[in-house]
């Protein structure tokens, strides 16, 4: 079972949780496919970015649900799957990895993804402002490796700005970059 109040941990009331999660349909601690939802990490016009976790082996990981409303529109239906099957057709280390798509019960598609930890360029850039050549050129070597893996996998990316590139940071390394949001990828 996907979502159902079965699901729900029963320490848990889903109406306060829903507010506290921003007005999100899925309270914290509900299981979504073989995770459980932890928090909101982020909503957009057509959906929200949860974190999650697989309770058995901890592993960590980020599931983006389409918003009940366009699950019914047949055309935003195609571009979120389009999305999904464009990421895992091009499978580069520096495009996000999705590895699960699935529905709720009533219909609104989600699909699971790697989790990150670092920060959108944009939100470096309006930070520390811009960048010389040397911090530059391992972010754009890294995003024409991930855009030419998409080329030639004859896939356009079609929507490349700052927070559709995210940096992942490691220590004593260069930031890893990864590609994200290739829902109008043509």
């Amino acid at each position: 079972m996907l979502l159902s109040s079965e699901t729900i941990a029963p320490s848990i009331d889903p109406i306060a949780a829903a507010e506290a999660d921003n007005g999100s349909p899925i309270p914290n601690g509900t299981q979504v496919g073989d995770y459980v939802i932890e928090r909101v990490l982020g909503e957009g016009g057509m959906g929200w970015v949860f974190d999650a976790v697989h309770p058995l082996i901890r592993k960590r990981v980020a599931v983006k649900l389409l918003k009940g409303a366009f699950a019914s529109d047949e055309a935003v239906m195609e571009r979120f799957v389009r999305e999904a099957r464009a990421v895992c057709e091009i499978g580069h280390r520096n495009i996000i990895e999705i590895f699960n798509f699935g529905t709720l019960e009533d219909g609104s598609p989600y699909y699971v993804m790697e989790s990150l930890k670092g920060e959108e360029l944009s939100e470096k850039l309006s930070r520390d402002g811009a960048m010389g050549f040397p911090e530059a050129y391992p972010i754009l070597r890294q995003t024409f490796a991930a855009l030419a893996a998409a080329h030639d996998a004859g896939i356009v990316h079609r929507d490349l700005k700052p927070e559709n590139i995210y940096l992942c940071y490691e220590e004593g390394s260069d930031p890893v970059v990864k590609v994200l949001d290739f829902g109008i990828a043509k």
